[in-house]
């Protein structure tokens, strides 16, 4: 099973985006089930590209973020989204597992 370290993200605007990603990090968002709303999150590049990773992402196994203080959150990938011509994520969303 992948795990994944993870944090939260405040700021979900086009700019707060853009400066993650310049400092090789990816923004994502977890879709919970029912009327709970979703959480935005952020992952480190180098983790998500590592070879391991994208077999398991593409798998669409059970993945585990870990989070600062809190439990474990299972997940699994609903959409993955690449950059056109560099090695990079552009966005990740989830749906709890």
């Amino acid at each position: 099973m992948l795990t994944i370290k993870a944090s939260l993200r405040i700021y979900h605007k086009k700019g707060a985006t853009r400066r993650l990603r310049k400092q090789n990090k990816c923004p994502a968002i977890i879709y919970n089930r029912g009327n709970e709303p979703s959480v935005p999150i952020t992952l480190n590049q180098n983790d998500i590209l590592h070879p391991e990773a994208i077999i398991q992402l593409y798998k669409n196994n059970v993945i585990l973020l870990f989070f600062e203080n809190q439990q474990p959150i299972a997940v699994k990938v609903q959409e993955l989204q690449y950059h056109p011509f560099k090695p990079k994520v552009m966005h990740i969303d989830f749906t709890r597992a």
